[in-house]
């Protein structure tokens, strides 16, 4: 770059400069904040063709650039917090979450316990083991119709005795979306 260009690019960051830095803190209300945006704002008017590549008012094309990189930032820490308290919320959750999954995995073996064992069997082909009711028909030697039934039968009552756990996981599920 010529001695000449460098002399034009400090008048100019000398002129604007505190002009543009209260612009830039009228948007983000942080002096610091402010510096940042109208430095990045000059060196990439200086690393470009400035003189050659700016064909409108420079006046207007700094201001427009301290505007759309102040937005940026805005965004950015917009961003930033919203992850935060999503962290902060599922910090705060997880470990009841789990302790929750612990009783519900417990729970869910006594309710088990408690029902026949042809119905157990079913419901954990069916549930654990992924068969389809005409798989397990075929493997019990049962009628499609009577693994139905077994599976209605296994549902309503772990809907009776896991409906505490039910609305526990509704409200997590609606408070962490």
């Amino acid at each position: 770059m010529s001695e000449n260009k460098e002399k034009n690019f400090e008048q100019l960051f000398r002129a604007h400069y505190k002009e543009l830095h209260r612009y830039a803190f009228r948007y983000l209300g942080d002096s610091d904040g402010a510096e940042e945006v109208v430095q990045q704002v000059f060196l990439r008017l200086w690393e470009k063709d400035w003189e050659e590549q700016i064909h409108t008012s420079l006046k207007a094309y700094l201001y427009r650039a301290i505007y759309n990189e102040s937005m940026n930032v805005l965004k950015k820490e917009q961003r930033k917090f919203k992850y935060q308290s999503y962290e902060q919320h599922r910090q705060e959750w997880e470990p009841a979450v789990d302790e929750s999954s612990k009783d519900l995995d417990k729970k869910l073996q006594v309710a088990l316990a408690e029902l026949p064992e042809k119905s157990r069997t079913v419901f954990e082909l069916s549930r654990f083991q992924e068969m389809k009711y005409k798989d397990i028909a075929t493997t019990l030697d049962l009628s499609i119709k009577t693994v139905e039934g077994h599976m209605s039968k296994v549902l309503r009552h772990l809907r009776v005795e896991l409906m505490d756990y039910l609305t526990l996981i509704i409200f997590y599920l609606i408070y962490m979306l």
